[in-house]
């Protein structure tokens, strides 16, 4: 057999192998740093989800860090984000305070590298820009090569196409979306402001990259409202600025009660709103849905409050063994804490009841926001 037509063979299936290799490798430059980490996803509807990332090439998904169900009650573990799905995300939030202490020391390098970037960053930068903007010359080269090997007769002469195809492909994933203005500032301190109907936000950080859909913005001073599942174990032991201590009894009349007292560690004030119960997104009882005990106490790092939910919502407790009152147990940060959490905590997570607490505070976080409604406006100091 001709050893041309083999090779041009073995060319081809290589290179097929290659292009798909990296087509389906080939994930957001910007989502791609959230592979992961713990992140909160704010919809343009209003609803935070929060939950474990993981980055794909067409999509992504959130894995919840404790049970749930839909609608129909049915379990479910995660959320699968597709094309449409992403393109309703309004904002992402990386939280340091939400992060294992293996993922606070990750982000910190990435942080202290966007802000002082090496030698080494610089030239790889500037690699990645060199194939972005001489995509289409490289493209129009590959073309003239082929055009040649075209009238040299063989394999070559009608898969000329195919092959620029796959080369295409593999020039595009290794380049990004070149954007002079945006390429100035990456690794500086900006202003980014986000505007659309359902609001106006604006963060200050740096810019560490950005692509076509997506914009990435760390460490900026982050004030908003937000709400924490009093049930939700694994959040309430990463986060490091609250520990909240639970006594869960039953009172004479069938009533269930749960005191709570939560010390504050953050360094900035934190002003606890209320409970709530309820989910706008599920089919819970009315009971749950219309629980509410206000607050509206700030709390300074080293104080704390105590508080009593009285009247609980029943529906958890209907099929709890009753021996297990009183039950008393802490979320501590890991930060504070010996070990891991212990093995029974994750069986009493199921009986306490679905209540969130409301909390406005002002952390550190990276911030991912969709290129459509967010504009960098303003250079920092």
């Amino acid at each position: 057999m001709d050893s041309i037509f083999l090779l041009t063979v073995g060319f081809i299936f290589l290179g097929a192998l290659l292009s798909n290799v990296l087509k389906w490798s080939n994930k957001d430059r910007v989502l791609k740093d959230l592979q992961g980490f713990h992140s909160t996803i704010e919809m343009q509807s209003g609803k935070k989800v929060w939950g474990k990332t993981n980055i794909y090439s067409n999509g992504m998904e959130l894995h919840f860090s404790r049970s749930a169900s839909n609608s129909l009650g049915n379990p479910i573990n995660s959320f699968i984000f597709y094309g449409a799905d992403i393109d309703k995300i309004r904002t992402i939030f990386r939280n340091h305070s939400e992060l294992s202490e293996k993922n606070q020391a990750i982000r910190a390098k990435e942080v202290a590298r966007v802000s002082n970037p090496d030698f080494i960053h610089r030239l790889s930068r500037k690699l990645r820009i060199f194939f972005s903007v001489f995509n289409d010359a490289i493209g129009e080269a590959l073309n003239v090569f082929l055009s040649r090997m075209k009238g040299s007769g063989g394999v070559l002469s009608t898969q000329g196409d195919y092959i620029k195809k796959m080369g295409t492909t593999a020039l595009s994933s290794s380049g990004n979306e070149y954007d002079p203005i945006l390429e100035s500032y990456i690794n500086k301190r900006v202003s980014v402001s986000l505007e659309d109907e359902h609001g106006k936000n604006e963060y200050c950080g740096y810019l560490k990259e950005y692509s076509s859909a997506w914009m990435s913005v760390l460490n900026c001073s982050v004030t908003h409202a937000h709400k924490i599942d009093l049930d939700d174990l694994t959040r309430l032991s990463l986060q490091r600025d609250l520990d909240f201590h639970y006594n869960l009894f039953e009172e004479k009349d069938g009533e269930f009660t749960l005191d709570v007292k939560i010390d504050s560690f953050g360094t900035e004030p934190m002003k606890l709103v209320g409970v709530k119960g309820g989910d706008d997104d599920k089919d819970v009882a009315e009971k749950t849905r219309n629980y509410q005990h206000k607050l509206n106490k700030t709390l300074k790092q080293g104080e704390s409050i105590s508080f009593t939910l009285k009247k609980l919502p029943t529906e958890t407790f209907e099929n709890m063994d009753k021996a297990l009152l009183p039950l008393s147990f802490d979320m501590v940060s890991e930060a504070r804490r010996e070990g891991e959490l212990p093995e029974e905590y994750f069986i009493h997570q199921k009986i306490l009841p679905e209540l969130k607490l409301e909390i406005e505070s002002t952390h550190i976080a990276d911030v991912y926001l969709p290129r459509t409604v967010a504009t960098v406006r303003h250079s920092a100091a």
